[in-house]
């Protein structure tokens, strides 16, 4: 099994260690060995996202992008994430904020293990699907009926229960090495192919569709249908709130039967939590009050500073090992350098080190300071020696044009920002060494030629990228500047430029500071800081240009103004080009149904789906793309 050492952090690139990681993900999930452990492969991935933010790796949350051998599923109970406090001030902030009377709270031991839909029809059990990135998830129904706590039938209903997959304490000592904690073991034991310790699973009910009035009512149901249901507490004020999370965070945690990480809080009352709605795929009624990162204390041996593709240079620590969680940790996060000054950090140091949400291990604070002084903060970048400048208490490198890891990098992010399967950044830095590419227009003039004679790639791997740069030929005003990747340039602020009247390449590319403070949410540090973002990659955004054609049907109107629309169900044509259409027409678009969406749109004509339900019990008008088409063309 690998581990950190194996690994020279230096000169690996960001392409290869995106490989090395989908290789690792793979064997976790397919083969139930994985090929290194998880403190390994936590810090690779907390590198990776330091020195490529946008590699496919990250591009779908909790979905592993490759083919696990399990077959896909859309959900029917929405399975999204849970918003977190890790404080009593934020817990008591993040419900007063709804401005509502809210009458009581449930209670909930947090289960720190895998999601899974157990869908049922007509009393009979029917399949059961990962969480994966909340839409789609695995069907992993072969492992799951053989888990403990498993119900094949519950009398007349017809719906889903979603359940937490845990491995208790006792049953993870019953498992081989392999896995180096119960979390860890529930995922890869639930999508192992051949099912093996399944049976050490468990299934714990924490939630219902369609729901029932209260979720008192729906815990009362799963547990009377014979599911195992956490306790729960049913308060009425937040100190309670807070005593109960106290007195699991000092005693009951430790001697509960499987791994919980924090409490859950929800509204008792289903019409006030539905009414709440949900934002960014986090239901708004709920909230997870996290316990403490577990913290142990080590020594600093070295620190690597690392180059992103925007410039930024990190630092990463290495550490005596130590164990954490249940990983061993050889490599922390220091953050940046102005945490190295503030807290003192030197080699030698005694520090203590924390997981903060039990996955990226970071430095904390000095415990015993041995040597004086701090880490010496480079003053010249690692890779091209120009003079560092400080941005934003951050340590940056100013030399875009001719420092390589942000050149790669920033290549890299225009390919994963349009989606162009196959350009990793390994074949993208080879081809930059090859003098083929140098903006990214460069991509769109390649041809087999260009790539085949590249090392292991070939005529097959090149007639495929080839294709998939030809599908990108076409593109929104919009698209051409995010994927162009301008400083301090979002997409949504280009969305907004763009309604605003800046609706050209010539207007986008002469933007001044004046014309951006006349509108709303600019301020003269944010309006600069696009102007020169713009300037710094004129060239890149010309190279696009010069090598695209621009949507005719991006010609924006108002007929849809300020109208909320959700979708789902299939579409004729990619989802995405509904979206763009309605943000074309001054719509606006929402991932859940709720009283402020204006319609659901979707070919079918009935659906046991969420947002299909949730839109008849609101009333919200249901139209299909044809209707969609009269409203837009009207």
């Amino acid at each position: 099994m690998k581990t950190l050492s194996d690994f020279n952090l230096e000169k690996l690139s960001s392409s290869e260690l995106g490989e090395i990681l989908i290789e690792a993900k793979k064997a976790y999930y397919t083969s139930g060995k994985p090929i290194m452990d998880d403190h390994t492969y936590d810090t690779l991935e907390a590198i990776l996202l330091q020195k490529s933010p946008h590699h496919r790796l990250f591009s779908k949350i909790g979905n592993p992008n490759f083919d696990t051998g399990w077959g896909k599923k859309t959900h029917i109970m929405p399975m999204g994430s849970q918003n977190k406090v890790t404080n009593f001030s934020d817990l008591a902030h993040y419900f007063q904020l709804k401005k509502i009377n809210i009458p009581e709270f449930i209670i909930q031991p947090k289960c720190d293990g895998l999601s899974v839909e157990l869908v049922y029809k007509n009393g009979q059990f029917v399949e059961a699907i990962t969480r994966g990135d909340g839409q789609v998830g695995d069907v992993v129904t072969q492992n799951v009926v053989k888990m403990q706590s498993f119900v094949a039938k519950i009398k007349n209903f017809t719906g889903s229960i979603r359940c937490e997959i845990v491995v208790t304490k006792d049953d993870f000592k019953k498992l081989p090495p392999d896995y180096s904690n119960p979390r860890n073991a529930a995922s890869g034991l639930t999508q192992r192919l051949d099912s093996k310790y399944s049976e050490l699973c468990s299934l714990v009910a924490v939630d219902i569709f369609p729901n029932l009035k209260t979720i008192s009512d729906e815990l009362k149901f799963m547990k009377q249908s014979g599911f195992y249901v956490v306790e729960s507490f049913v308060c009425t004020e937040f100190v309670q709130i807070e005593n109960i999370f106290q007195e699991f965070l000092t005693t009951k945690r430790i001697n509960y039967p499987f791994d919980i990480d924090g409490l859950v809080i929800k509204i008792n009352d289903q019409e006030i939590a539905q009414n709440l709605g949900v934002k960014d795929n986090r239901p708004k009624h709920q909230v997870a009050y996290k316990f403490p990162a577990d913290s142990n204390q080590t020594t600093i041996k070295n620190v690597t500073w690392q180059v992103g593709p925007m410039g930024a240079i990190t630092p990463v620590a290495q550490v005596e090992p130590i164990t954490l969680s249940g990983a061993i940790i050889t490599f922390a996060s220091l953050a940046n350098h102005s945490l190295i000054i503030k807290n003192d950090f030197n080699l030698g140091d005694i520090v203590e080190i924390s997981r903060r949400g039990d996955v990226i291990p970071h430095i904390e604070k000095v415990i015993t300071k041995v040597n004086t002084g701090h880490i010496d903060i480079p003053r010249y970048c690692p890779s091209c020696k120009t003079a560092l400048i400080i941005e934003d208490k951050l340590l940056r490198c100013p030399n875009s044009q001719n420092c390589l890891p942000q050149i790669i990098g920033s290549l890299n992010l225009f390919c994963q920002t349009l989606e162009i399967l196959g350009l990793s950044e390994k074949t993208i830095t080879k081809l930059y060494s090859a003098n083929k590419v140098k903006t990214p227009g460069d991509f769109f003039k390649l041809d087999i030629s260009d790539i085949a004679p590249l090392d292991n790639l070939g005529e097959k791997s090149a007639k495929n990228i080839i294709h998939q740069i030809q599908l990108k030929k076409i593109l929104t005003l919009v698209e051409v500047f995010d994927s162009a990747i301008i400083p301090h340039f979002s997409k949504a602020r280009i969305i907004q430029l763009i309604e605003a009247g800046f609706d050209t390449p010539h207007h986008l590319l002469n933007l001044t500071t004046d014309q951006l403070l006349g509108i709303k949410g600019f301020k003269i540090t944010l309006a600069q800081k696009i102007v020169d973002g713009i300037n710094l990659r004129r060239s890149w955004i010309e190279s696009i240009l010069a090598n695209v054609k621009l949507r005719s049907d991006e010609l924006r109107s108002d007929k849809l103004n300020n109208q909320v629309f959700c979708i789902t169900g299939d579409l004729s044509q990619p989802r995405k080009n509904i979206e763009n259409l309605i943000l074309q027409n001054g719509g606006k678009l929402a991932s859940s149904v709720s009283k402020n969406t204006s319609y659901l749109l979707t070919n079918e004509t009935s659906s046991n789906s969420s947002k299909f339900t949730q839109a008849k019990a609101l009333n919200i008008p249901i139209i299909n793309e044809e209707s969609f088409n009269k409203l837009i063309n009207s």
